[in-house]
């Protein structure tokens, strides 16, 4: 693809020969170092492609051999300004095109956040506004190691969050200490460690040194493979120690605490079916008003259909147009049947299952109860699953390197 690309901007030319010696044409042009491709015979004709440049070089050699070259096509940059060269204005917006283009892939234009289960993208997209991070910031400003520390110190119930940008996105994805962290790839000597309480279900070591057994009961932070060899030579004199990247397949027997509550009262919007319509673009953050309907309605709910602009999954442009809907409701208090709470309680709790069986979780026991008690639906207990409940920590320096004694230092004793 690279290669095509170079070529058209070089331009070239397709040629076709005519004459007694096609052999000797295309030989002389080797030696010649004229580079030809495509080459094809076609009844009594040879057709090739050439680039516009080396045109010319062909001029004694076709004397020479008695051939005719004759143009049949030309194709690149070249030919294609030299065609429009009195159309100086479109170059000229092609190019202020690509200049903006280029100045807009230097800032972030779409925050996008995953795996929220508890918190949504918008509770989370406006913490990071008030914090200084919203879409029209530079890149270089942007520090993704401090996005994940700020939003773990701010949220105690997220045990795992990355932070990555891809083209002009912000992408950040995050996980509850309620559902398993995905495990991050090492890229310097590591232990694995216990990331919770548990027991060890199973362990096969391909690299490093294991440091429990199966049916160990392991604390969290524990090492289970060490990221350490060690070289033992005769009479059990340790040598040296080798700091590796440990990996393993590790199955641990461990458990998640699962709570939720909800009053058994609760508002039932009824759809009056009146509605308006607005719209708006957004330019660079700027949010301009195309139509924006006057609202006298008591209640009423907004549905925002947002399109936003890209070039690639990854290249968003800062350009959004939306739909604002607002329709009016009225309420109506109800209560829960007991029957209702159940199915309600039962479909959150399969839903969280399910969440843990896309992590890669085994459920082998739940132990979570529905109760119904002063006007509330309780879903509590514990859910005993088997899991890869392990993390990395780099090996420190001081773990692994063995202090030589000088044995020429002067001093014998």
């Amino acid at each position: 693809m690279l290669m095509k690309l170079l070529t058209w901007f070089r331009g070239y030319l397709y040629i076709r020969i005519r004459g007694s010696s096609p052999e000797r044409f295309i030989n002389l042009c080797c030696n010649k170092q004229i580079y030809l491709w495509n080459l094809m015979r076609k009844e009594e004709e040879y057709q090739f492609n050439i680039y516009a440049k080396q045109y010319k070089e062909l001029k004694p050699i076709a004397k020479k051999t008695k051939m005719v070259p004759c143009i049949t096509k030309k194709e690149g940059m070249p030919f294609l300004m030299h065609k429009y060269r009195k159309r100086k204005g479109f170059f000229a917006g092609v190019l202020l095109c690509c200049v903006l283009i280029y100045i807009m892939s230097l800032y972030i234009w779409d925050i996008n956040i995953e795996g929220g289960y508890k918190y949504t993208p918008e509770a989370v997209v406006k913490f990071l506004h008030e914090n200084e991070v919203s879409t029209g910031m530079q890149k270089k400003k942007i520090d993704c190691q401090e996005i994940e520390d700020t939003i773990r110190l701010s949220y105690p119930d997220i045990g795992w969050v990355s932070a990555e940008i891809k083209g002009t996105r912000l992408i950040i994805k995050i996980t509850e200490t309620n559902m398993p962290a995905p495990a991050k790839e090492a890229i310097a000597p590591s232990h694995m460690i216990a990331a919770k309480d548990g027991i060890v279900k199973e362990i096969i070591t391909r690299s490093g040194t294991p440091m429990v057994k199966d049916g160990d009961i392991v604390k969290k932070g524990d090492i289970l493979v060490s990221g350490i060899l060690t070289v033992i030579g005769d009479n059990d004199i340790l040598l040296s120690k080798k700091p590796v990247i440990a990996d393993a397949d590790i199955k641990c027997k461990t458990y998640y605490d699962y709570k939720e509550t909800f009053s058994m009262n609760y508002i039932e919007k009824v759809d009056t079916k009146e509605s308006k319509k607005g719209y708006n673009i957004t330019l660079f953050g700027k949010k301009i008003f195309l139509y924006n309907p006057r609202i006298s309605y008591p209640k009423y709910d907004i549905i925002v259909s947002e399109n936003a602009l890209h070039l690639t999954n990854s290249f968003y442009l800062p350009f959004r147009f939306s739909t604002v809907l607002t329709k009016e409701y009225t309420e109506r208090y109800k209560t829960y049947s007991e029957s209702e709470a159940n199915v309600i309680a039962k479909a959150n709790l399969k839903r969280y299952f399910d969440r843990l069986i896309e992590k890669g979780v085994i459920i082998t026991e739940n132990n979570v109860k529905i109760t119904i008690k002063n006007n509330y639906c309780s879903t509590m207990g514990r859910i005993i699953v088997e899991e890869a409940a392990w993390e990395y920590q780099t090996v420190q320096e001081d773990e692994w390197r063995i202090d030589q004694t000088d044995e020429h230092n002067g001093n014998n004793y």
